[in-house]
């Protein structure tokens, strides 16, 4: 029974320090934190952080259009491969009813 006090109290002490520890900014408000204590215009980004922004969303997107071609490649490969197997054994296949023709004609 003291056992189950003295944790029930420990829990509870842990879990206000823990909540007096979260402000605006910590609990996922960072947005309307910046604006209130910088003001609007302080929440704003610089030309060249956009500048870079832009070009870091440029760079993400040829990254994952390069990534696509090398996936489309490799598909196509294994796909040129695979038809050039069936023509392999379709020619094969024409082959052998050829010889099984002449055969026929032939007699044996």
């Amino acid at each position: 029974m003291k056992n189950s006090k003295l944790l029930f109290l420990v829990a509870t002490v842990t879990s206000i320090a823990l909540l007096q520890g979260c402000t605006p900014k910590t609990a996922g408000a960072d947005s309307s934190y910046l604006n209130k204590n910088r003001g609007a215009a302080g929440a704003q980004i610089s030309a060249s952080e956009a500048e870079q922004y832009s070009r870091q969303q440029g760079l993400t997107a040829d990254e994952i259009r390069i990534e696509n071609m090398k996936r489309h490649q490799s598909t196509d490969a294994i796909q040129e491969g695979a038809s050039a197997a069936s023509s392999v054994s379709s020619a094969t296949k024409g082959a052998v009813g050829a010889i099984n023709s002449l055969k026929g004609l032939f007699g044996k």
